[in-house]
Formats: structure tokens, sequence, C-alpha cells
């Protein structure tokens, strides 16, 4: 019996997964259950780029390369040169900055063999894994927060024994500081395990017993108690009843779905500012092409928010004066 080309593939992605050695998939016993190590600068050489790992041609369907972009300044273009594909949007905190590379994008635009390249004022700094990531492995990187302009914070999955791939039952926090020299390098400092809260589950977020009390019409508090529904993408109208978005107040996270997946993450409200954390979700397959093309606009316009404004029931988010979409409560237009 032949096996069609989606199924030729993903054997193809188990059987790499399988051979490839535990410390390349962040398997338990690696390097976040080990003493630290600055692995940036070993023997106190300073930090190169590394080469990207031998990852499988899985063939991911096309949609998957709007997830990768262009370079954008000459440590992105480095970083390329080696071998690296960018993904995802990079961070920056003063003369900071975090740049997302992947090697390869599995059948469901998952990364393979990726990392997060740290920079300062344009100067290559290390990595915040010693090792190359795969999605929804041990030891993946799931979020990275910029305390200040020389200290992150990054979350990393880690899997248990009989862990659903999609749920991990706990996380390691890992806090790095930066040390910006004429060659500077950023090294890890201390691990803390934690179980995985709010777990990534398949069952939609659980409304608050006791919900707080609504702010004052006008005030940023009047993003929390409600489910915003997409209305309008990048100029253009859309029907459905996900993907949605809803913020709470009290935990400062912002729950929802994309139409394919559950999500989860921080959120920092300044003023009409507003920051999204990386969100932590789940990865189920979605079949359905229109469906998933508007899973991906969707994930791709909210990692770029910045800005927000609310006109009665209609939540309009932003990249600097770029409209990116509009959500509203339904049933109140």
């Amino acid at each position: 019996m032949r096996l069609s080309d989606r199924a030729a593939r993903y054997l193809s992605l188990l059987l790499f997964t399988a051979a490839m050695p535990a410390a390349v998939l962040g398997q338990p016993g690696s390097w976040l259950d080990r003493p630290l190590t600055n692995w940036n600068r070993p023997a106190g050489r300073p930090a190169t780029l590394p080469e990207p790992p031998p990852v499988p041609d899985i063939a991911a369907p096309a949609i998957c390369n709007e997830q990768l972009r262009k370079p954008m300044s000459t440590a992105e273009r480095a970083i390329l040169s080696r071998g690296w594909k960018l993904y995802g949007a990079t961070q920056t905190f003063d003369r900071l900055q975090v740049v997302m590379a992947t090697t390869g994008l599995d059948g469901m635009c998952r990364p393979l063999g990726y990392q997060a390249f740290i920079y300062w004022d344009g100067r290559y700094a290390g990595t915040l894994s010693p090792v190359a990531m795969n999605a929804r492995a041990d030891g993946a990187l799931i979020d990275v927060h910029l305390v200040s302009a020389t200290r992150i914070v990054a979350e990393f999955s880690r899997y248990a024994a009989g862990d659903a791939a999609c749920c991990p039952s706990r996380t390691a926090t890992v806090t790095y500081s930066l040390q910006p020299d004429a060659s500077p390098t950023v090294q890890a400092e201390s691990v803390t395990h934690r179980a995985a809260c709010p777990r990534a589950s398949e069952e939609p977020p659980v409304e608050p017993v006791n919900p707080a009390p609504e702010p004052p019409v006008g005030a940023p508090g009047d993003l929390t108690g409600k489910r915003w529904t997409l209305i309008e993408i990048e100029g253009e109208s859309v029907n459905v009843d996900e993907p949605f978005i809803e913020f709470d107040v009290r935990t400062r996270r912002f729950t929802g779905s994309d139409g394919c997946n559950r999500f989860s993450g921080s959120y920092t409200v300044r003023g009409t500012s507003l920051t999204l954390g990386r969100p932590v979700g789940t990865k189920r397959a979605c079949l359905d092409e229109a469906v998933r093309k508007l899973e991906t606009r969707f994930n791709r316009a909210l990692a770029r928010v910045n800005q927000f404004e609310i006109q009665g029931s209609r939540l309009t988010l932003y990249d600097g004066r770029r409209r990116l979409m509009v959500l509203a409560v339904k049933g109140r237009d």
C-alpha cells in the first residue's frame, strides 16, 4: 500500500525524532536538569553563531512559509548566512534584541531545530539554549520576557512520561544576565521548575467564578471581562465565531482561540499601549484550509500588536498606526 504524501511526511518526522540524540531534542536529563554552564563563552572565547542542526525535508505546506520573514538588519542577515530561517517577531529592549530562527518546519508549521539568538547593539551575544529545540518536545522554548536591557527571563516546556504532546506537565523558568561590553555575552543564572499553570489543554478556558467589577468606560480595563471576536483583519471583514480573545485584569493574562487552537499568555497595558507575551497553546491539526489560513493571519497579526482602541463594543488592535484587526463583543452591535 502506497502512503499518501502527508502520511509519508509524518512518518519521516517520527523516524527523525526517534533517531535524534536526546541532547538535541531536549529530553529529560538535558541541560535544564544539570548545573548551568556558560555555553556562549566556552573557555572564555567570544560567542560565535552556531550552525543549524540537520533536519529532514518534511515538505511543510506552502502556507507555513508565511511564518518566515526576510532579514531587517545586519544581525539577521548574519543568521541567514549560517543557514537558519527567520520566523516570528523580534523582541527589543533598548539595545537588547532577541531574534528567533529555525532550521525547518513540520507538516503543521511548527519549528524544527529552532533557537533564540541574543544581540546587544547589533553584536552577537549568544543563545538562550545550548542546543537547538523542536516544538512540542521537552526543553522547547515557549516564552521570552525582556525584563530590562540586560536581564531576560525565558520559559521552557518540560514533559514527563505520559504527558500529551499538547500539554507538558511542568515548565522551567530560566533567568539570564547580559554583559554589554565590546564582546557581549548572555549567561543563564538560575533555573526554576514548576507545574504548568495555566495548563495548556484541549478544553476552552474556564470563565472566572467571580469576575472583577468592570472599570469606568474608556479606561484600559475595558479590555477585560469580555469575549472579543474577530470581525475584520487587515482590512478584510470576516463573519466567524473564532478567533476570539479575552483579558483577565486580575491575572494579567489573555486567553482565546485562533480558530484551530486555544492559547494563553501574559499582557501589559500602559495607557493605550498593549504588550502581549508570547502565548502558549494547544497544537491540534487544522484540516480546513480556510480556517487554517485565518489562523495563520490572526497569529501573525497578534504578534505585532502594540496599541489598542475601544469604541463601544469594538476593539481595534494596531501595530503603530497600522490597523491590524477589529474585534467585537458579539450581540452588542
